[in-house]
């Protein structure tokens, strides 16, 4: 048995040995110097919201719906109570005006506790403390930090993480062509009813990958949308199992629905498979951002929000997964 004095001085070395380690340099090339000009712009930047002021979260999943809703990054702050580094951290960065005043406004900061939280801290690969990790508001990581920093080098971090996420969304704006020769007619109404797939048959589609023009004749209403078949097997094929045939939100862009809360039909040409369901996209860019992350965009997102619901009344009721 470890005596009280034992572990008293156990404690003493761990905490000793955790402010060596994690008081080291950052790695190289993780920060930029500081200059006053940057300096400069985070005190400019941060000025008009020292009023209202930021917060750290605690919750990741409140933090990526935050992130979603206003397009900025999370931070991700990786931390333990053991952690010297962490806790000089905490007391002359992490808290200091300058920095609550970005949070909320350039980006969302959220503290993870090492112990507490073992899945993310698995999930993001972290092997000392404190670490960050910086997540664009379409769930692909754009920057990490490993070690201790002052408050000018963290300010340059803060300033750096919106910069790159402005510039990553300015490179996906000109890459996303729209397409004039994209069919983007996946729900379209007919006699006054929403009809999916343009008309086509979802098993076909589905069982045969062949695009089958289906019959008025064979019509089944799932999710208060029509589907057409070409014969009446193939509708009985269908109900037997729906969510098999059925394209993700019926064929609108998960991606639209996520970062601008709107429903949008994607394109017949623009589709992927997640979790064996299909989802179709407005665009090639859209595409792209959905197979770098498809969780992100896809896993248990709630339809609250969308703007125009009228539109598509499915909505209401169903979540993509």
């Amino acid at each position: 048995m470890i005596s009280v004095i034992a572990m008293g001085l156990l404690s003493v070395s761990v905490l000793l040995a955790g402010m060596e380690a994690n008081s080291s340099d950052p790695m190289p090339g993780e920060v930029e110097s500081t200059n006053e000009a940057s300096l400069e712009t985070s005190k400019v930047t941060v000025e008009a919201h020292k009023v209202s002021g930021g917060k750290w979260l605690d919750s990741f999943e409140e933090a990526r719906k935050l992130a979603i809703e206003k397009n900025i990054p999370v931070v991700l702050h990786f931390e333990a109570v053991w952690c010297g580094a962490c806790r000089q951290m905490d007391s002359a960065v992490l808290n200091q005006p300058t920095v609550l005043g970005h949070l909320g406004t350039t980006v969302i900061g959220v503290r993870v506790d090492a112990d507490r939280d073992p899945d993310l801290i698995a999930k993001h690969g972290i092997s000392s403390l404190p670490t960050e990790v910086v997540i664009g508001p379409d769930g692909k990581e754009i920057g990490r930090y490993a070690g201790n920093a002052t408050l000018d080098e963290y300010l340059t971090r803060l300033n750096k993480s919106g910069a790159t996420n402005a510039a990553e969304q300015s490179v996906a704006k000109r890459a996303d062509d729209e397409d004039e020769n994209l069919r983007r007619c996946l729900l379209v109404m007919h006699d006054g009813k929403v009809v999916g797939l343009g008309g086509y048959c979802p098993v076909a589609m589905i069982r045969d990958k062949k695009w089958s023009k289906g019959s008025e004749e064979f019509v089944g209403t799932y999710d208060g949308v029509d589907y057409f078949f070409m014969s009446a097997e193939e509708r009985e094929t269908f109900f037997a199992s729906p969510k098999q045939f059925v394209p993700g939100l019926h064929g609108c862009d998960p991606v639209e629905l996520q970062l601008g809360k709107v429903a949008q039909t994607g394109a017949i040409e623009l589709g992927a498979f997640y979790k064996g369901r299909l989802f179709f996209f407005r665009s090639q860019s859209n595409r792209r951002l959905f197979q770098n992350n498809p969780g992100w965009y896809a896993d248990g997102m709630p339809s609250d929000g969308v703007q125009n619901p009228h539109q598509f009344p499915f909505l209401k009721s169903m979540t993509l997964n």
